[in-house]
Parts: structure tokens; sequence; C-alpha cells
């Protein structure tokens, strides 16, 4: 997160004659980072990295408690003040209750505190806060208005008012929004949302904030306002988060929220704001301070060896060095034995710290890296385990591509309409909640869809034969809850014929060491592949994958022209049948004796392959030719390794295969 703050501000908190240029300079190097520095007139600004889970760092007063403890290891004279933590709490107690808040679940708001203020004088902000916000890049409104903003500058913790007196009975009930719900907002757009938000809504049963992100426009103060409620709650950060994000409504009190800031600031922040509304604004409390807090954040405690951490970070800390790191950024430690200080974590540091390695950072940091030897660890990393899926598609896309296929890369997520076209089913589909784009909504089950649609984009374009392949992976749907199962497939398209994208999986199969596979018919309906025309690959009633030709509709559905046929393998099955090493059958001694034969026969020529190859010792190698109606042709070869083979031992074995 990203903040701009003046020097300034920062001072406000930070008592100390330090240059703005050796102050960015020093905190930089164990804090916070100061990406910029930069003069608007007289006004020096930073512009400061908050790092997500450390969202006190996003004001001016945490940016001041983060260099005091900084500057102090530097030896450079400073001191934190104004601390808001130290101020007593006036709850006005004495005064009646001018509105009533309900809130339906605690989850929704742990914290809320409010209080009603009267003779509300709204005008124009003096020039010394209109110059703080512009150069924080804000916009100043109004004097009752900009104290929110500046606030929310200081202490980051956001503030929010209303004119109470367009709240309908001065009554508001903090809930859950209801599917297709509407409110426009303080920017003058209407949001439908989805359900499941925090709201406000008021005894009218309208919507008067969209909670933690922006106020709606029914309750809005402007220059008639004389009746506010000013509140400074705490939200649930997953909620605003996810409101924040599908609305777009990225505001700066969201980016606080989602970041779950300290439940403790509710008041002391309550109580300057009420200061502020009665110096500038001319406004008196009407009613006592509204504090919800039904769960008070426990204390929490860490423990901290000396020893240890000398051991973790590589350097001696003195105990005395090591209690005031951790005093100046707001631990309260002990020593509870000679080496060992016992931590209560700050409420703003709840969330982050929670074992002494997190203190051990702290202290390490705020010490000084660069204090620390550049030593590298005397370690002993054992090797790691080649990934055999890893080797194997590398491997695959190696080959494939040297054999003259085109690799394609296309994106895991596919389209409604091109769901349809190849006649799948949606309900076998994982649909994204938040897609950037129509095109892009469903996570992909199968390649064959993606790569025929490339087909289609190149067809026209380019000389066929068109050879293309992916390698990627699918995302199948589990039991309800679980993730999909994101496997590794190969998928092959090829304008060619069957048989010839047949030779190639056989080909790529040798390569790879595989088993015997074979390729039975496909006897069970398939949405892409065309029944009678497709083989399954297989290896012991196993299957691997699928080989053939593409249905008729899918293809006039894409606006295909040619005939392609398709193959798609399941890697990690393919894995299960490569074997582990090469036989090695020496080469013979003698001549071979080549010769081409026909049969005929009504069985799939891969049955009469096998027939041929397993009908003789001497038969080495079997090559396909070709086929015509039931004449299948065949070059066959022979090998002996014990002699010269005659052509009456060749004819015996032809005979045996006949």
């Amino acid at each position: 997160m990203d903040i701009k703050l003046t020097y300034a501000s920062i001072k406000k908190f930070l008592k100390t004659n330090i240059s703005p240029e050796e102050l960015a300079q020093k905190v930089s190097l164990c804090g916070p980072t100061f990406d910029r520095i930069h003069l608007l007139g007289d006004t020096t600004i930073f512009e400061i990295e908050a790092i997500t889970n450390r969202v006190d760092t996003a004001c001016a007063f945490g940016v001041a408690r983060e260099a005091n403890a900084i500057l102090n290891q530097f030896g450079i004279s400073c001191e934190l003040i104004g601390s808001p933590y130290t101020q007593e709490a006036n709850l006005f107690s004495d005064l009646p209750e001018k509105f009533q808040i309900t809130i339906s679940d605690k989850e929704l708001a742990p914290r809320f505190t409010a209080i009603s203020l009267k003779n509300v004088h709204i005008a124009e902000s003096d020039s010394e806060t209109k110059k703080l916000l512009e150069s924080c890049g804000e916009r100043s409104l109004n004097n009752a208005i900009d104290i929110t903003n500046e606030l929310t500058l200081l202490y980051g913790a956001p503030l929010h008012i209303f004119d109470l007196d367009k709240i309908e009975d001065q009554k508001l009930v903090l809930r859950e929004s209801k599917p297709k719900e509407k409110l426009t907002l303080l920017d003058d757009t209407t949001v439908e949302l989805k359900g499941g938000d925090i709201v406000i809504e008021d005894a009218s049963g309208k919507l008067i904030d969209l909670c933690g992100i922006m106020g709606g426009t029914k309750a809005k103060v402007d220059s008639q306002t004389k009746n506010i409620l000013l509140i400074v709650p705490m939200y649930h950060p997953r909620k605003i988060r996810q409101t924040s994000l599908y609305l777009q409504k990225r505001t700066k009190a969201a980016q606080i929220y989602e970041k779950q800031p300290d439940i403790e600031l509710c008041l002391p922040v309550l109580n300057q704001a009420i200061e502020l509304f009665s110096t500038r604004c001319s406004a008196v409390p009407s009613g006592k301070v509204f504090d919800y807090y039904p769960e008070k954040l426990p204390s929490k405690q860490v423990d901290l060896d000396l020893v240890w951490l000398g051991n973790f970070i590589g350097v001696t800390v003195s105990r005395e060095t090591a209690l005031s790191i951790l005093s100046d950024l707001g631990f309260t430690g002990k020593m509870v034995s000679y080496h060992k200080i016992r931590c209560t974590v700050p409420s703003w540091r709840h969330y982050d710290i929670n074992i002494r390695e997190d203190l051990a950072e702290e202290i390490a940091r705020v010490y000084g890296y660069f204090k620390m030897p550049p030593v590298l660890p005397c370690v002993n990393l054992p090797p790691s385990e080649p990934s055999k899926l890893l080797s194997t598609e590398l491997k695959i896309k190696k080959y494939l591509g040297a054999i003259g296929y085109s690799e394609i890369f296309n994106n895991s997520l596919i389209s409604l309409d091109l769901i349809t076209k190849t006649n799948q089913d949606t309900k076998q589909y994982l649909k994204l909640q938040n897609a950037l784009s129509s095109d892009y909504e469903y996570l992909r089950i199968n390649l064959v869809s993606s790569l025929l649609n490339n087909l289609k984009n190149n067809q026209g374009k380019t000389e066929e034969p068109i050879n293309i392949f992916e390698l990627s992976n699918v995302y199948l749907k589990q039991k309800d809850g679980d993730l999909p199962e994101e496997r590794s497939t190969l998928c092959l398209v090829s304008t060619n014929n069957y048989l010839s994208l047949k030779g190639i999986i056989e080909s790529l199969f040798k390569y790879l060491n595989t088993s015997n596979l074979n390729f039975p018919p496909l006897t069970q309906q398939n949405s892409i592949f065309q029944t009678g025309k497709t083989a399954t690959i297989s290896f012991q009633d196993k299957e691997i994958g699928l080989i053939g030709h593409i249905q008729p509709f899918v293809l006039a559905n894409l606006g295909i022209d040619s005939i392609p046929v398709a193959a798609q393998i399941h890697i990690p099955a393919l894995l299960s049948v490569i074997l582990p090493g090469y036989k090695y059958t020496p080469a013979s001694n003698f001549p071979s004796v080549i010769e081409e034969i026909t049969l005929e026969s009504e069985k799939p020529v891969g049955d009469i392959l096998e027939k041929i190859r397993s009908a003789d010792p001497l038969i080495s190698d079997v090559k396909y030719l070709t086929s015509f109606q039931n004449k299948h042709s065949f070059r066959v070869t022979f090998t002996s390794h014990a002699g010269n083979l005659n052509q009456e031992i060749v004819n015996l074995v032809k005979a045996k295969i006949i």
C-alpha cells in the first residue's frame, strides 16, 4: 500500500531536528521504504510503501513510531510525542442517547464506536488543513469531511460522518446486504450488491452506507447539516476486500480495513475527532459515546531467548539494546531470567507477531541488517530428485518440435461459446466467480477444444497440413469444496490422415521407451471424438488417451473446413508405462532378408501387426504399408543371429504368418 505524507505531519508525532532527507534515508534502511521525496512549494512530501502486514505504518503516527525506534539506534536525538494511546477517552456518560445502532452479527464489526454532535457549522477548511490534504493526495471538501480524512492520514483509522437528521428515526442497523440490493454512493455511482456485503440501513429500510468503502448519498453531509453522527468502526477484513474488489471501489478506507488496523484505535481517534469538530466546526457532543466491543482483544505474550537470538541472527545483541528496541516499538518487555525476555505484544501488532522469530526480525531490522557480517551459512543441501513428469514433458515437446509439430500456448480459461460449440456439458467445468471477460470464464477440462479453435483461426492462412500440439494442465472437478485436479495432458491435432497421426503417436511412445500399447476401438459415446472412427490408447485395459476423428457437427459449429484428426493423452497415466531402462538387442553379424507380403483379413490392422510380430523369432521388424478393402500389405524383416537365411527358411516363416 503506497501512501503520501508530509514531513510536517510526521513531525506532529516526532520531536527531532533531523532533515527530511536524512529521515528518509535512515528509516528506509530499517523500516518503511521512502520511495520518493519531493518538494511542493515549501512542503516536503514523502511517498512511502507500507507493506501488507504492517498496516500500522500506513499513517503519520505509525511512521513516526518506526522512525523513533530506528533513529535511537543511530544515536540521533528524537522523541515520540502525541501518542493517542496515552490520552484518556471521554465517553460523555452524562449525556442522553441520541441514536440507536443495532449490529446483527459481531463478526461483521468487532468494534463500533460512534457519537452524535450538534451545532455543526459547515464551511471551508483552514489553509493549513487544505495544504496537508492536497499534499497527501486528498481533496478538501469542507471542514467536517476534511477532519475525517486528516485523522485517517494521521492515525490510520478511517472515520465517517452522516447527517443525523437524514437518518430515519435516528435508528441504524448494521447487517449483511441482500442479493441485488442497490445503493447510490457519494461518487454518484449506483452499485448493485451481490449479497454478504457489510451495509448500514436506517429505520426506513434504505441503505445509507457501504461500510468500510464509501458512504451513501441519503445521509450525505452538506452545507445545511447541523447534526452529525460520527463513527469510528472496525469491520471484517475479508468482507471489505471482497466487496471492494468486485465493485472496483479501491478507496483508502477499504485498503486499510482489509489489512486489519488496530482495534484499540477506535476510542482515541473518536476523541481526537470530537476535539477537532469542537475547534473547527463549533460542534459539541449531543449524546453519549456508543462503544460496541463484545470481545476484547486478548493479551498476547511471546518469549525471546537472547542466546537463541544471537545464534539466529549471527550477532550478539545486548539485553539493554534488545529491550530498548522492543520498548520503542511499543512492546512491553521484562526479563524472566538472565537470558529470557517475556514480551507483551502491542495491539497494533497483534496479528503479525506470534512467535519468537517475529521478535527476532523486529530486533534485527531496527538494530540494522547492514551491521551484520555478510557470511553465507555453511550448509549442505541434498540434491532433489528430478521430476519424472517435468523431464517427460520436456522430452515430448522437444521430440514433437523436431518432427515438425508447432507448439501452441493457450489460456487455461475458455468461453461458454467454445464449450457450447464443442458439445460440452458446462456442469463438468469450474466457472470463475470474478472473470475479467466472458472469453475467460471456465477452467478447461480438455485441450482439444482450444486446439480446434486454433486450427479454425489458422485455416486458409498457411499451407496444409497443419500439425499443432499443446502440453498443459487441464482442471477436473472434484468433490464439493475440493480444489480441482490439475492433470498434465498432451493434445495433437493434424490435418493429415489418421494413420499418419497414429504413426506419430507410436514413434513418440517408442522414443519415450513405453511398454507395448494397443489401440482398441472406442465403444462408448464421446462428445468431441467420433465413435467408430476413434481408438483408445490403452495398456492392459488401462486407458491412457484417445486418437481419432472429430464429430462432424463440432467441426461445423467451429467453421472448420478440413477433416482433422486429434489425439489426447493423459501424461501421468503414460508415466506409469514408461520402462525404467532400455533393452539392448545386438545387431546381427548376418544380413537380414526383407520381403513384402499381402494378407487378406477383416481384423484390425493393429491386431494383424501383433500377430505377425509374434509369429516367429526370426521376424525382427514389421512395417505397415497400405490397405485396399480387406487386403493389407506389410514389409517384414527377417533376421538370424545364428547364420545366413535362405529363401526356403523365409518361405516357411511366411507360410506360418499366412
